[in-house]
């Protein structure tokens, strides 16, 4: 249970707050205490920042933080760290820095050796890929360019494409049937997805097929989504994996400290073949 008696916040020290995604039962009590606390909070957006605080008994000033301002706050920033303030920064929802402003700031406290906590919370990647079943390692890209943007957009999906590991995205309803499509085009209609839609909400859905059978639904999208692709499956290359070569890699995982079970995972993933081949080769070569 929280201590409301308890102090968390210090003089001159910022700290990034995560909030819900969804639902408001998700705020921790250290996430309240110290938006309580602080003597400001910098905001993505203050309008959706003041709706989460008056849920919260939150009565803190708020200012906007977002790339278009962030030189010119830095600067005010500074300022009140000196007079002894201290500050949260807090996104629409989520961690900060993930996808949202946040990264500049704490470039900026490193470079001017400013103390900085996080405060832990709620991730849509990350609640994404722990419902998705898929393997770890897992990339993140965010958001992708828009579609307005070629060539980044396309040297973007050339990287998914390239990429042997589990992959998210985070996606807009209005580009949504666009970058399937896109998908579909780069990584085949065949490759396995899984769709968080309305992640820790009432309507919360976890969907999972292929990219070509969620094209094929012809869905009306509404709300933000988290994709998550799944690892190209090993039959999709015609040169069979380099068996021993494999085994080796999960041996000497294992010599660094990683489980057989992990070190199993991480090479199948990066090698795209079948865990529970690899599994099984690794248990024959100890045997003989």
């Amino acid at each position: 249970m929280p201590s409301h008696d308890r102090s968390w916040v210090e003089p001159g020290h910022v700290y990034l707050v995560a909030t819900p995604i969804g639902n408001l039962e998700d705020f921790s009590f250290r996430g309240v205490a110290v938006l309580q606390q602080v003597d400001r909070i910098l905001c993505e957006d203050t309008r959706q920042t003041d709706i989460l605080c008056r849920a919260f008994d939150i009565h803190r000033p708020l200012v906007s933080f977002h790339a278009h301002n962030a030189g010119r706050r830095l600067h005010q920033i500074s300022e009140w760290l000196d007079q002894g303030e201290s500050l949260a920064l807090v996104s629409d929802r989520g961690m900060p820095s993930v996808s949202d402003p946040g990264q500049e700031l704490v470039l900026w406290l490193y470079e001017q050796h400013r103390p900085f906590s996080v405060i832990p919370g709620p991730s849509a990647q990350v609640t994404a890929f722990v419902g998705s079943g898929f393997p770890h390692p897992y990339i993140f890209w965010g958001f992708l360019p828009s579609p307005s943007l070629a060539k980044p957009r396309r040297e973007s999906l050339e990287a998914m494409s390239q990429c042997p590991f589990t992959q998210v995205v985070y996606e807009a309803p209005h580009h949504m049937d666009k970058t399937l499509k896109d998908l579909a085009e780069k990584l085949g209609v065949n490759r396995e997805l899984v769709l968080g839609r309305e992640l820790t909400k009432h309507f919360e859905e976890y969907w999972k097929g292929t990219i070509g059978s969620l094209i094929a639904e012809n869905r009306s999208w509404q709300g933000e989504a988290a994709l998550v692709l799944g690892p190209p499956l090993a039959f999709e290359s015609s040169k069979e994996p380099d068996w021993p070569f494999l085994i080796e890699k999960v041996d000497q995982l294992e010599e660094q400290g990683h489980t057989a079970k992990e070190a199993i995972q991480m090479i199948a993933s990066q090698h795209r073949v079948s865990r529970r081949e690899l599994y099984n080769r690794v248990q024959k070569s100890r045997i003989d």
